[in-house]
């Protein structure tokens, strides 16, 4: 796939690079090869089409023309358990870069553990992947982020939405991207010299459904309770009608039904 594409090269900031493509299978897999290839940490993957869009445990991510597809390359010099902090980073710099062009800021949401909500639907969301090359120290970690600008995927299981439907005109990819990697360069920053507290507080302060009662779908059945937040791993914290507090690693969640 890697050779159907258009490659301009630019510097964002410090240690940040530009890679833009016309067609790509996937950013995150494009990242991957530039991991194996030698590839350095900052390198920023963006792709105007995706042809093989991948979303969390295998699905799907329908990659419709103007709407944003981009991957960052990173080798944090930390252990492997707290990359996963990292959907946390990105889903923030997210809120931070749309904020703005909203009428309504506020109708911006984070939904565990990897979803960016506009009015409770669907707008953006992220992907990680980490994996080792031959001969480094630290793992890798690909943050693979998807936003719907101009469109987004019909008869969706939890419902979806653009920035276009809600108002938001004239924003193009390009500058969504832009503004994006402005924030996300700040928050990684934060979070590679303070750690995860301040992240998670500010995900925490826009966080959808905290303190209702949600459903978390596991791969061997579902937890109902109340969401009461994130813990010092990002993991989330769900109290059940029997009033023992539990940890959940990996899932989706949905609003309870009354």
């Amino acid at each position: 796939m890697s050779g159907q594409k258009k490659k301009i090269i630019s510097n964002l900031l410090n240690d940040y690079h530009l890679l833009s493509f016309d067609t790509l299978d996937s950013t995150n897999e494009e990242a991957k090869r530039l991991a194996h290839a030698g590839g350095s940490h900052g390198a920023v993957i963006w792709a105007k089409k995706q042809s093989e869009g991948k979303g969390r445990m295998g699905r799907t991510w329908l990659s419709a023309d103007g709407n944003l597809f981009v991957s960052i390359l990173l080798q944090p010099q930390k252990p492997l358990p707290e990359l996963a902090q990292l959907s946390f980073v990105a889903a923030i710099a997210a809120l931070e870069a749309i904020a703005p062009l909203l009428p309504n800021p506020d109708s911006l949401q984070t939904k565990w553990p990897n979803d960016i909500l506009l009015s409770s639907r669907k707008l953006g969301g992220i992907l990680l992947e980490s994996f080792r090359t031959e001969g480094c120290k630290f793992p890798w970690v690909v943050v693979g982020v998807g936003i719907n600008i101009d469109s987004y995927p019909p008869r969706t299981e939890f419902p979806a939405t653009c920035l276009k439907e809600a108002g938001v005109e004239l924003v193009s990819a390009k500058i969504i991207l832009s503004r994006f990697i402005h924030h996300f360069i700040e928050r990684y920053d934060q979070w590679n010299s303070k750690g995860f507290t301040g992240i998670r507080k500010d995900w925490s302060a826009q966080a959808w459904n905290l303190k209702q009662r949600i459903v978390a779908r596991l791969p061997d059945g579902q937890v109902e309770g109340v969401f009461e937040g994130i813990d010092a791993s990002g993991s989330l914290l769900i109290t059940p009608d029997n009033g023992k507090k539990q940890t959940i690693h990996a899932g989706d969640v949905y609003a309870a039904c009354d």
